[in-house]
C-alpha cells in the first residue's frame, strides 16, 4: 500500500476517531427467576452503572471513543485492543491483515498477513516499539475492515522491527483463547454482591444472585380499630427496627406479592411525634391501597424542631419500607410499589415534607395548612415533582399566606402545581372530621392521580374539569398550574 493510499484509508476514519457503542442490557433475578427490582449494575471501568427497575431489567449504553488510555479501543464482536492487546475473534476460517500507519500514513514495519482457523487470537502489541506515540492501526478480516487510533502505553518511541512486525509460520504470537472483557459489579439488598466477566461490550447479560441470611423484626399490632371508605381493611402498627421505631403505620391488611401498593409518609402538626393524631385522614389513605406512616409512635409525647433538615426521619421511613419490600422474611416483601412514594405533613410537618422535596424517589409531594415562612428558593430548586397545596383562608396562622408563596415560587419553576383553601376553614380545616374531610378527600385524590394514574372520578377527576366540584363551589380557591 502506497503512501497516498494509506493516506486515504487514515482520512476515511473521520480524523482518525473510532466510536465504539457500549450497549449491555439484561435482567437480575433469584434463584427461583423472581426479578430483583432496585439491583445496581456497575460497569466500573467505564462509571457506568444502572438500577434495575420493577421487572429486573437493566441497561447500559453509550458511545465511547477508541482512545482512552490503558483501554483505547473496544471495537466490536469481532476485535477489541485492550492494554496493548490486540485480541481478533474470527467465527469460521479466514485470512487476517494487520497493518499500522503513523499519521501522515507511513506503514510502519511490514504488515501481518495470516490464513486462520475458526477461533479467538492475541497478538500482544506491548513488546512493539512504535516511532511515535499515536498510530492508526487497519485490521482486515476476510472482507471486514476496522480501523481505529492507536495510542501505545507509556508513550515508546523506537522504532519497530521487522521481527516483531511480522507472524511466524509457528503462530508464535497468535494464541487461541478465550478473553474476558471486563466485569459486571452488581449488588442488591438481601443478595451477595457478584462479579460477572462480560466477553463483550454489546451482549445481553442475565445475573442471577444468591440471598445472604436477613433479619425481619416483627410488628406489633395497635390496639385501636380504624377504617375507611376503600375496599381494604386497615392495620395500624409498629416496629422497633432502626429507622421506622419513632414511626406509626397505617397499611391495608392484605399484603402478598404484585399488590404494588405506593408509600405515603406524613408530618405531624406542631412536629409532634404522635402517629394517631391525624389516625382517621391516615386511615382514609390505607384503606384505598396505600402503606401510610405518620411520624411518632401512636400516642407519642415529644416533637420535632421546626426545620426542613427534620424530613431525614420521613425519609428514614421511606428506606425501611423499601428495604422490607427486599426481605424474603417481611410481611412486606413484594407487596410496594418502591417507585411510587409521595410525601405530606400538617402545619409544622409540612416542614418535614419540605425535606423531601429534593429526594429522587419522591414522586410528589403537598402541604396542608403549611408553608414557607418567606421566600424559600432552596426549597423552590430542590423542586422536581408535582406538589399539592392545601389550606384554610381563615388560618390565624398565618399558613394560607405561607402557602400561596410556596405556589407562586413552584409554579414560576414549571412544575405542576394545584393549590386549594377553604375560605371558611381554619388551620387544619377538617383533617378530625369522618375520613378526614375534604382536607382528605383532596389529598388522596392527589395521590390516586400521581401515583396510581388515575385520571377518573376518584383521582384527576375530583380536582380538575366539568366533575371538579371544588372548582365550581364559591367556599373554595382552587388554583393550578403547569398541569399536564
Amino acid at each position: 500500500m502506497n503512501k497516498v493510499t494509506a493516506l486515504c484509508l487514515i482520512m476515511s476514519t473521520g480524523y482518525w476517531l473510532q466510536a465504539q457503542t457500549i450497549d449491555i442490557s439484561g435482567s437480575v433475578t433469584n434463584e427461583h427467576g423472581d426479578a430483583i427490582p432496585e439491583a445496581v449494575v456497575s460497569l466500573d471501568s467505564r462509571n457506568m452503572s444502572d438500577t434495575t427497575d420493577m421487572l429486573g431489567e437493566y441497561t447500559l449504553y453509550r458511545e465511547v471513543t477508541s482512545v482512552k488510555n490503558d483501554n483505547l479501543f473496544y471495537g466490536s464482536k469481532n476485535i477489541t485492543l485492550k492494554k496493548n492487546v490486540l485480541t481478533i475473534s474470527c467465527p469460521k476460517p479466514e485470512k487476517i491483515i494487520v497493518e499500522f500507519f503513523d499519521m501522515r500514513g507511513n506503514r510502519m514495519g511490514e504488515r501481518i498477513e495470516k490464513s486462520i482457523s475458526a477461533g479467538k487470537y492475541r497478538i500482544d502489541l506491548n513488546n512493539r516499539l512504535f516511532a511515535t506515540a499515536l498510530i492508526i492501526a487497519r485490521v482486515s478480516i476476510g472482507q471486514n475492515d476496522f480501523r481505529f487510533r492507536y495510542l501505545p502505553l507509556n508513550g515508546e518511541s523506537n522504532t519497530i522491527s521487522s521481527q516483531t512486525a511480522s507472524i511466524p509460520l509457528n503462530n508464535k504470537f497468535l494464541a487461541k483463547q478465550q478473553e474476558v472483557v471486563d466485569s459486571l459489579h452488581v449488588s442488591a439488598l438481601g443478595y451477595q454482591t457478584t462479579k460477572v466477566s462480560i466477553s463483550s461490550y454489546e451482549a445481553t447479560v442475565d445475573i442471577v444472585l444468591e440471598p445472604v441470611a436477613m433479619n425481619c423484626t416483627e410488628s406489633n399490632r395497635v390496639n385501636m380499630n380504624v377504617s375507611g371508605t376503600g375496599p381494604h381493611q386497615v392495620v395500624v402498627e409498629t416496629n422497633d427496627d432502626q429507622g421506622i421505631n419513632e414511626g406509626t403505620i397505617y397499611r391495608p391488611q392484605d399484603l402478598g406479592p404484585d399488590k404494588n401498593y405506593p408509600v405515603f409518609v406524613w408530618g405531624e402538626g406542631a412536629c409532634a411525634l404522635n402517629g394517631t393524631d391525624n389516625s382517621a385522614a391516615m386511615a382514609q389513605i390505607a384503606s384505598h391501597g396505600y402503606v401510610v406512616i405518620a411520624d411518632g409512635r401512636p400516642s407519642g409525647s415529644g416533637s420535632r424542631p421546626m426545620e426542613m433538615s427534620q424530613g431525614a426521619a420521613l425519609l428514614a421511613y421511606i428506606d425501611w419500607i423499601i428495604a422490607e419490600n427486599r426481605k424474603p422474611c417481611s410481611i412486606y416483601y413484594q407487596s410496594i410499589d418502591t417507585t411510587k412514594i409521595a410525601s405530606n405533613g400538617f402545619s409544622c410537618g409540612g416542614m418535614l415534607a419540605m425535606g423531601t422535596a429534593h429526594d429522587p424517589r419522591i414522586t410528589t409531594w403537598g402541604l396542608t395548612s403549611s408553608g414557607s415562612f418567606n421566600d424559600n428558593h432552596s426549597l423552590w430548586n430542590s423542586v422536581h415533582t408535582p406538589v399539592l397545596i392545601v389550606e384554610g383562608e381563615r388560618d390565624g396562622t398565618g399558613a394560607y399566606n405561607n402557602g400561596k408563596r410556596d405556589y407562586y415560587g413552584i409554579t414560576a419553576l414549571g412544575h405542576p402545581v394545584m393549590f386549594f383553601s377553604n375560605r371558611h376553614m381554619d388551620h387544619g380545616g377538617d383533617l378530625w372530621d369522618t375520613n378526614g374531610g375534604d382536607f382528605t378527600r383532596i389529598n388522596l385524590a392527589w395521590l390516586n392521580w400521581w401515583l396510581k394514574g388515575d385520571e377518573g372520578p376518584t383521582g384527576k377527576g375530583v380536582l380538575v374539569g366539568d366533575d371538579c366540584s371544588y372548582c365550581t363551589d364559591h367556599n373554595w380557591e382552587v388554583m393550578s398550574e403547569n398541569l399536564p
